[in-house]
C-alpha cells in the first residue's frame, strides 16, 4: 500500500475525530437529506447532552478534549514516521522516536479515555450536585489497543538494537 494513501487515511480519520467531538459536545445534529444523525459522547444520550446547560457542556467538552488532543499528536507523529518511510529513513533514531511517541501518545489517549467518563460524572457532580453515581467501563477494543501499544514499544526497542548492531557492523567493515 502507498504511504501517501496511508497518510491520506491518517488525516481523514483525525478530521472525523473532529467532527464526531464538535457533534457530540454541541446542539448541532448532522443530517443526510430528511434523516437526522445522532452523536453523543459516552454515557450521555441525546436528551442529556440537549438538558445540559452550557457550562456543563462546556466541562464536558473540555474532559474530552484532552484525549482527542494527545491522539491528534500521536497521529501527526505517526504522519512524520510515514513521511520518513517514504524518504527510506526506516531504523534511524528519528523514525524510532516518532513510532515510541506514537504507542505512548496512543496509550496515554486510551488511559484517558478510559478515565474520562468518570471525570466528567466528577465534574458534573462538583458543577451542579445531584446524584453520587460514578461508572467505569472498558472496553475489548481498549484492552487490545493498550496490549498494541505495548507492542509497539517492544518494536521500537528492537528497532534501536537492529540500529546499534547495524552501525557496529559496518564500524568493523
Amino acid at each position: 500500500m502507498k504511504i501517501s494513501l496511508i497518510r491520506t487515511f491518517l488525516w481523514l480519520c483525525v478530521i472525523v475525530q473532529a467532527l464526531f467531538f464538535f457533534f457530540a459536545w454541541t446542539t448541532f445534529e448532522p443530517a443526510i437529506g430528511s434523516m437526522s444523525i445522532e452523536i453523543t459522547a459516552e454515557g450521555v444520550s441525546t436528551a442529556t447532552k440537549l438538558a445540559m446547560p452550557l457550562g456543563q457542556r462546556a466541562l464536558g467538552a473540555v474532559l474530552a478534549c484532552v484525549p482527542l488532543l494527545v491522539m491528534g499528536y500521536g497521529l501527526w507523529r505517526l504522519d512524520r514516521l510515514l513521511l520518513n518511510f517514504r524518504r527510506q529513513d526506516l531504523f534511524s533514531a528519528q523514525s524510532i522516536g516518532h513510532l515510541r511517541a506514537f504507542a505512548g501518545a496512543t496509550l496515554a489517549s486510551t488511559l484517558l479515555s478510559i478515565a474520562e467518563p468518570a471525570l466528567r460524572g466528577i465534574g458534573f457532580w462538583l458543577l451542579a450536585g445531584g446524584e453520587r453515581h460514578l461508572a467505569v467501563g472498558v472496553r475489548s477494543e481498549q484492552i487490545i489497543l493498550l496490549l498494541v501499544c505495548g507492542l509497539f514499544y517492544l518494536v521500537t526497542r528492537l528497532m534501536q538494537e537492529g540500529s546499534r548492531l547495524a552501525a557496529e557492523n559496518e564500524a568493523f567493515i
